[in-house]
């Protein structure tokens, strides 16, 4: 299978409310051998206040976004474009799962594409971040990781390929892509298993699959710069369809007549006895035989491990009992949750699906021109995809939007950029305020090109600002 190394740059952290700047992918065969390669930058959206600190780490100028010919809008359509050409494969990077995929997932859906183009159509995704802590783990001598003040090991890209000698141009989407497949074929070379098992866990199927196959097996964690490892057997899912597993490092016979309040009580306690697989986001299981580099689980002994997994098998009542237990915090959950104050574009996860009406209108709305664009948009049930084909429109043709219909995503826009509250966007008070801590720290250090940059970047905010302050 065909693999799309690829890496994005953006404004911010936050994949919901910050933008895509930059987007670097490579199509290589099973053997690394490039394919095809891609390369874009776009401009800033309109209304998008960028963090002064994400720009100074992917030297992005505001020179460099305000003089790109191609858009935001065009960008993403050429992403999706490529992406189905380059389908099937297994999309993958460096910390893809957690941060590249949810930008990709929400910009797409804010923009009218199809979220989960990389997990469709015969499409798998996998993340060398996780492929990486786990080959480090098990095979020790396969990567060269430094540690931080706390001892705990640093698995950022730049320092990886600084220890491991490999070329790399950081914090470019391109640079990064280079620098990730020269990682993964180390990788392949020297932990070959944790390689195999990386891409047996990129689908959902694939790995539901290899839990059924396996009575024991082992799986990882990684929890504030900590990395375990654990040997465990399946219990059951959870509402969200994530495997949930029994800790074989605990004897199941001490909790086999506990009540259900009993049990909830303990399984708060740690070490955990059931530990989650969200089996979506590219777990790395191994077979039982690497038990014996867990040295807590070598001590107990196969056998041992085998004869706790056996009686879990055998005991329904006890797995029933878990399940409940789920199942209750779930409702309990929902009964709190309010979704009143969802936005829009919060509403991926939580908004519902679009109908197959909203789907065909969106593809008409991609395939028409501006004013056919406008005309269609209102054809929209869902008020939320309505509201998105607006924004794009605003965006892109302002000019097609009758002056009510500017206005209303106008002042949306001015609200939350000219905001003073501590939002979950960027506003315009955070970035000055970050662009002040900036300059004292490179006013300090004497760095003269830093200071410009964020001179420029000031003179930017400032002209943001006034835009959205007028006629408030």
């Amino acid at each position: 299978m065909k693999f799309v190394f690829y890496d994005l740059e953006t404004t911010g952290r936050n994949s919901t409310w910050d933008q895509i700047i930059q987007v670097g992918a490579i199509l290589v065969d099973e053997e690394f051998n490039e394919i095809e390669r891609f390369e874009e930058r776009c401009k800033l959206r309109p209304g998008i206040v960028p963090e002064p600190g994400a720009l100074i780490v992917n030297n992005t100028s505001i020179d460099m976004l305000n003089n790109v010919n191609l858009s935001h809008y065009d960008l993403i359509k050429k992403i999706q474009y490529l992406f189905k050409k380059w389908s099937p494969a297994i999309f993958i990077g460096y910390n893809t799962i957690n941060f590249d995929e949810e930008f990709l997932r929400k910009t797409f859906f804010k923009l009218l594409f199809e979220p989960y183009i990389t997990q469709f159509n015969g499409n798998k995704r996998a993340d060398v971040l996780g492929i990486t802590r786990t080959s480090k783990f098990y095979y020790p001598d396969s990567l060269q990781v430094g540690l931080n003040e706390k001892g705990n090991q640093v698995f950022k890209l730049d320092n990886l390929t600084r220890l491991n000698n490999i070329v790399h141009n950081a914090h470019d989407a391109m640079g990064d892509v280079e620098a990730t497949i020269e990682l993964t074929k180390n990788i392949q070379k020297k932990a070959n298993s944790v390689w195999k098992a990386g891409l047996n866990g990129s689908s959902k199927i694939d790995v539901d699959n290899f839990i059924l196959k396996n009575n024991i097996f082992c799986i990882d964690e990684y929890f504030f710069g900590k990395y375990s490892s654990h040997v465990v057997t399946y219990v059951c899912k959870n509402y969200f369809n994530y495997p949930q597993c029994f800790d074989l490092m605990h004897d199941p016979i001490d909790y086999f007549d506990l009540s259900i309040k009993e049990l909830k009580i303990k399984m708060k306690h740690r070490p955990k006895i059931i530990r989650e697989i969200k089996n979506n986001k590219n777990p790395i299981l191994m077979d039982k035989y690497h038990f014996e580099k867990i040295p807590s689980y070598k001590e107990i002994g196969l056998e041992t491990l085998n004869l706790r997994a056996e009686l879990i098998r055998n005991n329904p009542d006890f797995c029933n009992k878990i399940n409940t237990i789920f199942l209750e915090e779930y409702e309990e959950k929902q009964i709190t949750k309010s979704q009143l104050d969802m936005l829009p574009e919060d509403s991926l996860y939580f908004g519902g699906f679009p109908d197959n009406y909203d789907k065909n209108k969106m593809l008409d709305f991609h395939n028409s021109n501006w004013e056919d664009k406008y005309h269609i948009s209102n054809q929209f049930r869902d008020q939320r995809f309505k509201y998105f084909a607006h924004r794009v429109i605003y965006e892109e043709a302002p000019y097609i939007l009758p002056k009510d219909d500017y206005e209303y995503i106008h002042k949306i826009i001015a609200k939350q950029v000219l905001s003073y509250d501590n939002e979950k966007w960027n506003t315009l008070p955070k970035s000055y305020h970050q662009l002040d801590t900036l300059r004292n720290e490179y006013e300090e250090k004497g760095d003269g090109k830093k200071l410009t940059f964020l001179d420029d970047l000031d003179g930017f905010l400032q002209k943001l600002e006034k835009k959205f302050n007028v006629n408030r």
